[in-house]
């Protein structure tokens, strides 16, 4: 996102809001408190008792929770108006915001905004998305991945001739030609790498026409075992597929459970995982990487939101990497399992001394 202006201090910082990535961003970044004011609409009631009109307005909302749709370019804003024009009576009453990119906004922080933060905000935008087709003679699949999260976009299976029949080859290049339309189809949307997966020569014949339609496109072929939707899933654990993708949380985070695993058998004292046990450390500034799930920042419980934003602080205090993912997907669901955040810890930290933390 673009800053325009940084004032009172530090306390507010007025943004341009360019694409989906910077909403991803003020959803990691906002907190229950911070106060936004942008331009929103709300239904008043109408002239001399009329039907209710829904008017635009400029409003500043304390937030109570931030609600982000991947792959809708929307993030829902949820609190209490501040201020805002009296002739229509909204402060004090109970509003939803709607940021979009193309947005101006001001943040605020009563306490300030910290300089992590800021340069959160400025270093924000887009990191690229890449669309991977998992393709075999029998189905497809297609998905798209960016920094928020993995999506199945399309799944379909065929009905091919059997081998000895001779209105193969021409079925063949059908179901060919119609795949790597909807890869072309897909790219539409800010999609700037393709990787095309499969058990078998067709995802070559798939790349080359995608590639004959697309040729500016940048076209990467891999083996996986199957087509379909499961081959999506096994092509996001290829590590050939997350070099091309390294860039993305999604998979940053892949890469930290791996290292979170394996130091579990044989540097027990080197992580932690679950807010009690993750925050407990995080006091002693111990943080080296911290992994969480998107849903516990905006939590409805107070006691896990409350301590997941000290994790996060304290992480910004040490400079410790942040990443923040979507609980729907691969990764998420495994640290869902063990208990929505784990850590990588910069030095270890005894198990039974930390039994004796509050």
């Amino acid at each position: 996102m673009r800053i325009i202006d940084v004032s009172n201090k530090g306390r507010v910082v007025k943004v341009y809001i360019e694409s989906e990535e910077d909403l991803w961003a003020l959803k990691i970044l906002l907190r229950p408190g911070d106060l936004v004011e942008g331009l929103t609409t709300r239904d008043v009631a109408g002239r001399l008792g009329g039907e209710k009109e829904r008017r635009p307005m400029i409003v500043k909302l304390r937030v109570e929770n931030v609600e982000f749709q991947p792959f809708t370019g929307k993030l829902r804003i949820f609190g209490v108006v501040v201020e805002g024009p009296e002739e229509y009576g909204v402060r004090g009453k109970h509003h939803s915001m709607t940021l979009h990119p193309g947005q101006t906004v001001k943040l605020e922080r009563p306490e300030g905004w910290s300089e992590r933060a800021i340069e959160r905000m400025r270093s924000s935008g887009p990191k690229g998305k890449a669309l991977i087709a998992s393709v075999d003679y029998d189905e497809y699949a297609l998905g798209i991945l960016s920094m928020h999260g993995f999506k199945v976009l399309l799944e379909g299976s065929s009905s091919l001739p059997g081998k000895d029949d001779p209105r193969r080859d021409e079925a063949i290049e059908g179901y060919v030609d119609m795949i790597a339309r909807a890869v072309v189809e897909a790219t539409a949307d800010g999609v700037n790498m393709v990787i095309i997966t499969g058990p078998g020569p067709l995802k070559h014949h798939v790349a080359a026409k995608v590639s004959g339609i697309a040729p500016s496109l940048r076209i990467y072929t891999d083996d996986t075992s199957m087509g379909g939707a499961p081959g999506l899933r096994e092509a996001l654990r290829r590590p050939s597929i997350l070099e091309h993708l390294r860039e993305f949380s999604v998979l940053e985070a892949e890469s930290v459970l791996e290292e979170f695993m394996s130091l579990v058998v044989n540097e027990p004292e080197r992580v932690a995982y679950g807010v009690d046990d993750v925050r407990k450390v995080a006091a002693l500034n111990a943080l080296k990487h911290v992994v969480v799930l998107d849903s516990m920042i905006s939590s409805s419980d107070d006691d896990v939101r409350s301590s997941v934003d000290f994790i996060l602080s304290k992480a910004e205090d040490v400079k410790a990497r942040i990443t923040i993912i979507p609980e729907d997907s691969p990764p998420g669901e495994r640290i869902k399992r063990l208990g929505g955040v784990i850590a990588v810890l910069r030095y270890p930290i005894p198990l039974e001394a930390r039994q004796q933390l509050t």
